[in-house]
């Protein structure tokens, strides 16, 4: 009997130390890996761990997000809170169901939320619609060239295009106006199989329409939209930006200013937002972090967009002025015009010329104004006339993004009868601009042992003093022109990486950039936390808390601040997340207790 009963005991321990060792080990291994879909960019086979937020027919819910895109995943990026945590706003998310809904049927209108302007348009006489400007031929979009969109007639279209061609495109919105108007966004990319995988697709967006006034780039963009679906399958060049490309479109960051201004008026009533604020003048720049006046919704929208998305290349569309317009805007003395360059001004001065020299009337120097002298058709900004708080400069500062502004008009608003001849100036400098976005240098970074992609690592080009990151898939892109170039990469519990590479003309240049980790443990992170053993390593890797970043711009409301290297000190700006090594002692514990307890009662 005391046998058995012996032998019970034992195998009643070996139970019970089996069980705590599939506790410990469940504990380090669940929620806290990372899975990622490495070089994966199809909009709807994107796996990545704790991320529920994909819907096979849309894959940006439209209002599960607004203002604080809690649940928005871009092209290669991983659903995180923590990139909008930090911004507030006073607009009420509502749940997806309601605006797939809409989306699936266009003639639902979307609902307002209470205490707000209605967006029905009670200016309808400043704006000569028609019933109808869209003409739906099988799939083409039809789009006339007589009539100015209002904002319903805007959201109609969009939601046409998105319902017909929803191979191609998805029609999300970043957050609404002072008004309630949807801050609408449409995606097109081509990510159909057809034996050829692109990997490391940039993102690119065009946005217009921030002045309401200015209402040409509102419906040239509308119409790139209609060329970019009708001719996916017709234009070789077309079917390659599009296999290649992650293309975001917002064709009215001012809806509401839009739906006062008046058609036929080349100054007048819409400029500003609703509140009355110059949203060209309402963001953080290099010189002045904290603006004096409060910060717009439109504003907010913005920033976490770019928070969000990983954009290379973007352009900004205006009136009144016939010009490119590169960065800076402004420079630390705003009372002098002069050139005010920046650490990438070769490569913004090949962009600006990219679409100068594609317009007829700018590439002919055709002035506006007596005193315009924009040589080349192209400018800088702060040598025009110095601008504080523009969203240019706020693109290339904070979110490492080549923004140009296009004045595409003399006449900010001119009679509809003139968009055709718009159109027919900037449809190929339109075009050539989004195509520089496949130039220069893309690739991705990993970890040298797991290969695991290294997310938001610092980046910075040999003699370029200023600094980019990699995305959430470890995946960077840098417009660059031809020559040799050396890249650094720093990113916290790695060795620093430099290597030299070359961009060719015509041609992107594809990395795989491998880094060390240096062979240390995660600090504790609580008093809880039990001290951890620095010569035990298991390889596996868990993503740890967000470190602060030595810049206290990085962390703030202003999102992951492009930030001017400073050469003396080679831990710049750290990542804010990074990857280490986790301790193997919590799992073998058990194992041990169980070889004792055996060796005990033999």
């Amino acid at each position: 009997m005391s046998i058995i009963h012996k032998k019970s005991k034992i195998n009643l321990i070996i139970i019970i130390s089996l069980l705590l060792c599939k506790i410990s080990l469940s504990l380090q291994a669940s929620p806290s890996i990372v899975t990622f879909s490495m070089l994966n960019n199809n909009k709807n086979d994107l796996n990545y761990s704790n991320s529920n937020n994909h819907d096979k027919q849309l894959l940006y819910p439209l209002r599960s997000f607004s203002i604080s895109l809690s649940s928005y995943s871009p092209p290669g990026s991983i659903s995180s809170s923590s990139s909008s945590s930090s911004l507030s706003s006073s607009t009420t998310n509502q749940s997806s169901s309601k605006f797939l809904a809409a989306l699936k049927s266009p003639k639902s209108s979307v609902k307002r939320p209470k205490n707000k302007t209605s967006t029905t348009n009670t200016n309808a006489h400043h704006h000569h619609h028609g019933q109808s400007t869209i003409k739906m031929s099988g799939n083409k979009v039809s789009i006339r060239f007589n009539k100015y969109h209002n904002y319903d007639d805007m959201t109609r279209l969009l939601k046409h295009v998105a319902k017909k061609h929803s191979n191609l495109t998805r029609l999300y919105s970043i957050g609404r106006s002072k008004q309630g108007r949807e801050l609408w966004v449409m995606h097109l990319t081509d990510d159909s199989d057809d034996g050829e995988t692109v990997t490391i697709k940039p993102n690119v967006k065009y946005v217009a329409n921030m002045h309401g006034n200015e209402a040409v780039g509102r419906e040239m963009l509308l119409h790139l939209i209609a060329y970019l679906v009708n001719f996916s399958n017709r234009s070789a060049n077309v079917r390659k930006l599009l296999r290649h490309t992650n293309i975001h479109i917002m064709p009215s960051m001012n809806p509401d200013g839009f739906e006062i201004a008046h058609e036929g008026r080349c100054e007048g009533p819409g400029r500003r937002n609703a509140n009355g604020i110059d949203l060209n003048r309402n963001f953080p720049d290099r010189i002045f972090i904290n603006r004096t006046e409060s910060e717009q919704p439109e504003t907010v929208a913005i920033r976490q967009w770019l928070n969000r998305i990983q954009f290379i290349l973007s352009a900004n569309i205006h009136g009144g002025a016939l010009v490119v317009n590169y960065p800076f805007d402004g420079s630390p003395v705003m009372e002098s015009e002069h050139l005010e360059k920046t650490p990438d001004h070769d490569v913004f001065i090949h962009l600006a010329k990219t679409y100068a020299q594609r317009h007829r009337k700018l590439k002919s120097q055709i002035k506006c104004r007596k005193d315009d002298n924009f040589i080349n058709g192209i400018t800088n900004g702060n040598a025009w006339y110095p601008v504080q708080g523009s969203m240019q400069d706020y693109n290339y500062i904070y979110a490492g993004c080549m923004e140009l502004t296009l004045e595409i008009s003399c006449c900010k608003y001119p009679n509809a009868t003139n968009l055709l001849t718009h159109w027919n100036e900037n449809k190929i400098p339109m075009l050539a601009l989004l195509n520089e976005a496949n130039k220069g240098v893309k690739g991705i970074i990993k970890d040298y042992i797991t290969e695991t992609p290294i997310a938001k690592a610092n980046l910075t080009i040999l003699g370029r003093d200023v600094q980019f990151n990699s995305d959430l898939r470890g995946q960077f892109w840098r417009l660059l022109l031809p020559g040799d170039y050396v890249i650094i990469v720093r990113a916290a519990g790695y060795s620093r990486l430099q290597k030299q590479f070359t961009v060719m003309a015509n041609k992107i240049t594809v990395m795989e950039l491998y880094l060390t980790p240096i062979k240390r443990l995660a600090k504790q992170f609580d008093s809880s936390s039990s001290s951890n053993s620095n010569t035990n390593y298991h390889y596996r890797w868990k993503k740890i808390d967000q470190q602060p970043s030595i810049h206290s711009e990085s962390s703030s409301t202003f999102g992951q601040r492009l930030m001017l290297i400073n050469k003396n000190n080679d831990n710049n700006n750290p990542p804010t997340n990074r990857f280490v090594p986790i301790s193997t002692t919590k799992i073998y514990l058990p194992i041990i207790l169980i070889l004792t307890i055996f060796g005990h009662y033999q």
